[in-house]
């Protein structure tokens, strides 16, 4: 009997700090390791514009739904990692997302807890 092994998708937590909003936040991702980025969801935390979305100063690749095309995190932290970048580990070494601020308040009230109910599944 042959038995095809797998590798399983790892949770992979993640720390994003945008220093571009009168007071930084640290927003915690929960994501697997081979998901796509999905930097429409990202921006929308932050209250960004996602055409101006930048994850520690680089643009990443999208489509129209704002989601990278090519780039998943184990890929983008790989990246990162090899460069000496911040990886989001820590609260020391949260990956800076930086944008165009496009909207206040409550708006970005909505997404934040959008965003921990469940915009992100393995």
């Amino acid at each position: 009997m042959s038995m095809l092994l797998r590798k399983r998708n790892r949770e992979t937590k993640i720390l994003l700090l945008c220093p571009s909003l009168s007071k930084s936040k640290i927003v915690e991702l929960v994501t697997c390791d081979d998901e796509k980025i999905d930097l429409g969801s990202i921006a929308k935390v932050f209250g960004l514009d996602p055409s101006t979305l930048r994850l520690n100063g680089y643009f990443i690749s999208r489509g129209v739904d704002l989601i990278s095309s090519s780039v998943t995190w184990n890929s983008l932290l790989s990246f990162f990692s090899s460069r000496s970048l911040s990886t989001g580990k820590s609260n020391h070494d949260a990956i800076v997302v930086t944008g165009k601020v496009v909207n206040k308040g409550m708006f970005v009230k909505f997404y934040y807890i959008l965003f921990f109910i469940g915009f992100w599944f393995c």
